[in-house]
Protein backbone atom coordinates (compact mmCIF):
# COMPACT_ATOMS: atom_id res chain seq x y z
CA UNK A 1 0.00 0.00 0.00
CA UNK A 2 2.78 2.53 1.06
CA UNK A 3 5.95 1.72 -0.59
CA UNK A 4 8.31 4.26 0.42
CA UNK A 5 11.62 3.77 -1.46
CA UNK A 6 15.06 5.06 -0.92
CA UNK A 7 13.97 7.73 -3.98
CA UNK A 8 11.01 8.92 -1.83
CA UNK A 9 12.97 9.60 1.52
CA UNK A 10 15.11 11.57 -0.19
CA UNK A 11 12.66 13.92 -1.96
CA UNK A 12 10.95 14.04 2.00
CA UNK A 13 14.58 14.70 2.96
CA UNK A 14 15.23 17.55 0.14
CA UNK A 15 11.97 18.68 0.85
CA UNK A 16 12.11 19.18 4.14
CA UNK A 17 15.55 20.61 4.24
CA UNK A 18 14.40 23.48 1.78
CA UNK A 19 10.80 24.23 4.19
CA UNK A 20 13.33 24.69 7.13
CA UNK A 21 15.84 26.82 5.22
CA UNK A 22 13.42 29.17 3.85
CA UNK A 23 11.74 29.50 7.60
CA UNK A 24 14.93 30.43 8.79
CA UNK A 25 15.70 32.78 6.25
CA UNK A 26 12.58 34.31 6.63
CA UNK A 27 12.85 34.65 10.49
CA UNK A 28 15.88 36.20 10.24
CA UNK A 29 14.54 38.68 7.64
CA UNK A 30 11.62 39.46 10.02
CA UNK A 31 14.19 39.46 12.82
CA UNK A 32 16.46 42.06 11.50
CA UNK A 33 12.90 44.01 10.41
CA UNK A 34 11.64 43.70 13.94
CA UNK A 35 15.57 45.30 15.12
CA UNK A 36 15.91 48.20 13.15
CA UNK A 37 12.10 48.80 13.95
CA UNK A 38 12.70 48.76 17.98
CA UNK A 39 16.33 50.52 17.38
CA UNK A 40 14.84 53.62 15.39
CA UNK A 41 12.33 53.82 18.14
CA UNK A 42 14.66 53.75 20.97
CA UNK A 43 16.80 56.38 19.29
CA UNK A 44 13.79 58.63 18.80
CA UNK A 45 12.22 58.60 21.73
CA UNK A 46 15.72 59.15 23.31
CA UNK A 47 15.64 62.37 21.26
CA UNK A 48 12.08 63.50 22.49
CA UNK A 49 12.95 62.81 25.84
CA UNK A 50 15.95 65.21 25.53
CA UNK A 51 14.42 67.79 24.12
CA UNK A 52 11.50 67.92 26.46
CA UNK A 53 14.56 68.19 28.80
CA UNK A 54 15.95 71.33 26.99
CA UNK A 55 12.70 72.85 26.94
CA UNK A 56 12.24 72.09 30.82
CA UNK A 57 15.66 73.79 31.34
CA UNK A 58 14.52 76.90 29.25
CA UNK A 59 11.74 76.99 30.80
CA UNK A 60 13.43 77.18 34.20
CA UNK A 61 16.08 79.50 33.05
CA UNK A 62 13.52 81.89 31.71
CA UNK A 63 10.91 81.99 35.05
CA UNK A 64 14.05 82.53 37.20
CA UNK A 65 15.25 85.16 35.27
CA UNK A 66 11.67 86.90 35.23
CA UNK A 67 11.49 86.84 39.01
Amino acid sequence: MHDTDVGDWVLFGGAAFIALTSLVIIMLRRRDEVLTELTREAHSERERKKQAELAEKRKAKKSKRAA
